[in-house]
């Protein structure tokens, strides 16, 4: 029985890291979105569409602007993209949860960019070139996708302004994961969709992987529980190794078991000779 003990030690040691596993993951946001062209005296940051994908571990952002050229600002003028993100975490709503904030600026021809984020939790940091992509009318943004584990996105606000020259612009737009409102400025057409659908019920996929796993292992312990008394009945040494190989190896345990255990009961049995007649 020694080793069935160890056998039920070792599926619940797995059946624990599973847990763990499964219930720390990440929303992603996968969403296009369009917007109709406000009246925005600078059209290279006129919003026409707003984004967000998950790629590896980064969640992607972008906006589409109405004209291209928009990674080259006019002399002496700042165009600025903030992405402010809302969310709910441990019950409780917070606004600022994520902000991106990325500045390009045109200082007498030499363009410079700044992209940093910051967190409710007071947290800032500097985006690398990488995570940057500024061409034509669109801007690609990315942040660490763990920044949004375990929590629930409520909307998405992209802003874009321009500033210098005397003249000042800018557009807004607003994406909500869950429902069907319009964009702010932007007025946007249509309303995007995300994998997580329904954020209230975030803890259902979890649990419906956690069960389902659980079966299987239940499953594997019956047919494990089989194959120790088959290997009892058959006047086998070790019921108990059978048991941890068949459960570990699965299906090919099952073939090995079948294959080299045999019936010992007959090798076992000692002949009594009959009594000498009287």
């Amino acid at each position: 029985m020694i080793f069935v003990k160890r056998g039920i030690g070792i599926l619940v040691i797995m059946f624990a890291i599973l847990m763990v596993a499964t219930t720390v993951s990440a929303q992603t946001l996968n969403f296009e979105q369009s917007a109709t062209s406000g009246n925005v005296l600078n059209g290279k940051i006129d919003i026409v569409k707003i984004g967000g994908y998950a790629q590896g571990d980064y969640q992607y952002f972008y906006v589409v602007t109405k004209d291209s050229g928009i990674n080259s600002p006019p002399s002496n003028s700042v165009y600025t993209l903030t992405i402010a993100i809302e969310a709910k975490v441990d019950g409780k709503d917070v606004t600022d949860y994520v902000d991106i904030v990325v500045t390009w600026t045109n200082d007498n021809g030499n363009v410079k960019t700044q992209a940093i984020f910051t967190t409710s939790s007071g947290g800032m940091s500097t985006l690398g070139n990488n995570d940057l992509v500024i061409s034509g009318n669109k801007v690609t943004v990315r942040v660490p996708a763990t920044l949004f584990q375990d929590v629930t996105i409520y909307n998405v606000e992209f802003t874009t302004v321009s500033t210098g020259g005397g003249q000042f612009a800018g557009d807004q737009v607003t994406y909500y994961p869950n429902s069907s409102s319009s964009g702010e400025s932007g007025n946007n057409d249509e309303t995007g969709t995300t994998e997580n659908e329904y954020p209230e019920m975030w803890w259902l996929g979890p649990v419906a992987s956690i069960a389902c796993v659980a079966i299987w292992f239940i499953i594997w312990i019956l047919i494990a529980l089989w194959a120790y008394k088959d290997a009892k009945k058959k006047c086998n040494e070790h019921p108990g190794l059978w048991f941890v190989v068949v459960l570990l190896l699965g299906l090919i345990g099952i073939i090995i078991y079948v294959i080299v255990v045999k019936d010992e009961c007959n090798k076992q049995q000692v002949y009594v000779p009959p009594p000498p007649p009287s």
